[in-house]
């Protein structure tokens, strides 16, 4: 594997992930007045703990748009980030690309896995998380584009569900 021919592929991955995560939750900060240690606190909290970080953001008096945004910004870039890290190390690693190719032919041996294993990614990205999906996805070779699409709903679903039970936690409580 060629050093410096990885890194160049790599240089556009990473600072796509770090736009989409960091600069772009950011700029409500700027544009709408958010407390700037809150905005990075609910972005921090986000690469930590996910849609947990939902409880985080309301607790911080942060409005729940803005949560929300924060939350899908995060792992929308986590997400492309991993996609292409992943193609990066298949594409220059031989090893990498023949366990690609492998797993790919036993996930196609299976008719259940091959025709519904994708809709897995919804209850997946609740369970497990942002950083699995990706690399459950690649493993399995299945469709990048709906891969994204499905982890995305699974996740917006269940940052609403978080984002409502804590705002109702709070009204009860304060």
């Amino acid at each position: 594997m060629e050093v410096a021919r990885f890194l160049r592929d790599l240089f556009p991955a990473i600072t796509r992930g770090f736009l989409l995560a960091i600069i772009l939750p950011l700029i409500p900060v700027f544009l709408f007045g958010f407390p700037l240690s809150s905005g990075l606190a609910l972005i921090t909290g986000t690469f930590i703990i996910e849609y947990g970080a939902a409880a985080l953001g309301i607790g911080l008096g942060l409005h729940p748009v803005y949560v929300l945004y924060v939350l899908v910004c995060v792992a929308f870039g986590v997400t492309l980030t991993m996609f292409d890290i992943f193609d990066i190390l298949g594409e220059h690693s031989p090893r990498v690309s023949g366990f690609l190719k492998k797993s790919e032919e036993k996930a196609h041996h299976s008719e259940l896995l091959t025709k519904y294993g994708i809709l897995g990614l919804i209850p997946c990205v609740i369970i497990f998380g942002f950083y699995v999906c990706p690399a459950l996805s690649w493993v399995l070779g299945w469709r990048r584009d709906l891969s994204i699409f499905l982890i995305m709903v699974g996740y917006i679903s269940i940052s609403i569900v978080t984002m409502l039970a804590t705002i109702g936690i709070f009204r009860l409580v304060l």
